[in-house]
């Protein structure tokens, strides 16, 4: 599962480091191969970008999805769970040192 993370991860880092740079050098050559043509250069680079954005978005999304799901079937808390948890523990203790302070009952 880990390994799935970890791959999924370094992908999404791929994209991210596809810099308009890159892009720019993409299209340029698919400017000397014909394929866009030179007026439309700035229009290709703003779509390349925004189309690896949205991939990234969409694959960050899965990655949580999937995190979650994991977390959920394992029967791991939640950070707000794990929160509220530690809420009530600190709200005990407060209560059994008022207790112990106030002395012994009998």
């Amino acid at each position: 599962m880990f390994d799935l993370i970890k791959k999924t991860y370094l992908a999404g880092l791929g994209l991210v480091s596809m810099t308009t740079e890159k892009v720019e050098e993409l299209v340029d050559d698919l400017i000397k191969r014909g394929e866009v043509a030179e007026k439309d250069r700035s229009k290709a680079v703003n779509d390349i970008i925004n189309r690896v954005q949205e991939e990234q978005e969409k694959l960050f999304k899965t990655v949580r999805d999937y995190v979650k799901k994991v977390v959920h079937d394992m029967g791991l808390p939640t950070r707000d769970e794990y929160v509220e948890l530690q809420k009530r523990v600190e709200e005990l203790e407060r209560k059994l040192n008022a207790k112990q302070d106030d002395g012994p009952t009998a």
